[in-house]
């Protein structure tokens, strides 16, 4: 049996997502295909078992051979583990995350494991990335996120602490106007580094969009018209603070957005409604005047009131922004597909011995 540890460099570089499209993958390959995830940040509690939601997602939607529940996901920050750890009662974890792993992979031709977003995650506890490689005997695949304005630190660093257990690294979300700078300098730096780069995957924005409902969830707001346009995407968002002949300006510079502004902002509103805007975010517990509510209702428009102050409203939204959401199937194909287009996918499942 093989084994691929998906980890990454930092959060939200696309790790959950390319390890799901990984065991799709592989299952298409007629490979049976199971799933673990070492350490959970997301808890949910299912017939009375303390799991992860990503993985819970995973076993019971994705996999066709589920996994124990109770196995699946051994180790998972809730807010009493946090305290029993501080309190040094955590003895066993070892024991307890090699159990469940061999309880999940039994029968199966290749493991997936969904393991750390970064290189400091679980180190507290002694289950770095690197002991995890070693305790399940796994080789590692890096999604690292490379800006272009850095050097790749931590990929280097995480191939020291990693070593033999390293498989590649997959360069994700490159932007367009990065693109060269990557191919041309990056990647080359590490294979020289003794990195081996597995492919590079290019940004796709639709893969980090959010619904108008998931933004009327998260900021816990209330819908004023367009109800029917809640399924709508946004890929981006913009803050209005401005005059309005300066906000038509700024508006037009991006498609698909949310607006957040102050609810007694009417000129800025009426700016935004004329350009691409998908949702209108009115901060303060403010309702618009009756003009802006009858042009957003006119034009399809949703528009969300929120009880908090712009600089709240926006800190939600950049928590929303920016990550893909696992559960996603559209989106989960979308990577799947972007994979196989960017990625000798046979080059890459031969690094790691299938």
């Amino acid at each position: 049996m093989q084994a691929i540890l998906v980890t990454s460099t930092a959060p939200y570089s696309g790790k959950s997502g390319i390890a799901l499209a990984l065991i799709h993958e592989l299952q298409a390959r007629g490979l049976r295909t199971g799933y673990f995830k070492p350490y959970g940040t997301m808890p949910v509690i299912v017939d009375g078992i303390t799991t992860d939601q990503d993985a819970l997602y995973v076993n019971r939607c994705c996999l066709a051979e589920p996994v124990p529940l109770a196995d699946m996901c051994p180790i998972v920050r809730t807010q009493a583990f946090i305290e029993g750890v501080l309190a040094h009662q955590s003895e066993g974890l070892e024991d307890r995350l090699t159990s469940a792993y061999r309880s999940c992979a039994q029968g199966r031709d290749v493991m997936v494991i969904e393991g750390h977003s970064d290189l400091y995650q679980a180190r507290s506890i002694g289950l770095s990335v690197e002991r995890v490689a070693t305790l399940l005997d796994a080789s590692a695949l890096l999604i690292d996120r490379p800006t272009g304005m850095d050097l790749p630190d931590d990929v280097l660093t995480l191939a020291e602490s990693l070593g033999d257990h390293l498989g590649g690294v997959l360069l994700n979300w490159v932007h367009e106007s990065q693109s060269d700078f990557v191919v041309r300098r990056i990647a080359p730096f590490l294979e020289a580094s003794g990195v081996k780069v597995l492919g590079i995957l290019p940004h796709d924005a639709a893969l980090s969009s959010v619904t108008v409902g998931e933004i009327v969830e998260a900021l816990g707001g209330t819908v004023l018209c367009a109800e029917d346009r809640l399924d709508e995407s946004v890929e981006t968002f913009m803050v209005g603070a401005m005059g309005q002949d300066k906000a038509l300006r700024f508006f037009r510079r991006k498609a698909r957005k949310a607006v957040i502004t102050g609810g007694d902002r009417a000129d800025v509103q009426l700016a935004a409604l004329e350009t691409n805007t998908h949702a209108l975010i009115l901060t303060g517990n403010l309702p618009p005047g009756s003009l802006v509510l009858s042009r957003a209702e006119e034009l399809g428009v949703p528009m969300i009131m929120v009880d908090t102050d712009t600089l709240a409203a926006v800190e939600k939204m950049e928590a929303l922004m920016g990550h893909v959401r696992l559960h996603d199937v559209k989106k989960a194909a979308r990577i799947r597909e972007m994979l196989n287009q960017a990625v000798d996918m046979d080059a890459l499942l031969a690094a790691f011995g299938i």
